[in-house]
């Protein structure tokens, strides 16, 4: 990973925890997120996954995604240098991710 890489990767682990902390709170079923990305396609490759609890009934989880997604996109715009596809933003249960 190249050094702009590297710092750039920093500033959406910092973005996305900031969105993460603060959600966990308003959004019912909301755990955790986590990002994945291939610098060499950038902004293209990155994506954003919500882990949402076994017990969240899927309206909750499509509600949560629903207002989770402009936060996101939020967040990362000044990072990515434009709104991030909501198409790259995803929601799961958390036992699918382990």
């Amino acid at each position: 990973m190249r050094k702009t890489d590297k710092k750039r990767d920093n500033q959406i682990i910092q973005a996305l925890t900031e969105v993460c902390e603060a959600s966990k709170f308003d959004v019912d079923g909301f755990v955790w997120l986590t990002h994945a990305v291939n610098y060499q396609r950038f902004p293209e490759s990155l994506t954003i996954t919500l882990a949402f609890a076994e017990s969240t009934p899927e309206k909750l989880l499509l509600e949560g995604l629903e207002t989770l997604v402009p936060r996101i996109q939020l967040a990362l715009e000044p990072i990515v240098g434009q709104q991030l596809p909501a198409r790259q933003i995803e929601a799961c249960y958390e036992h699918k991710l382990h």
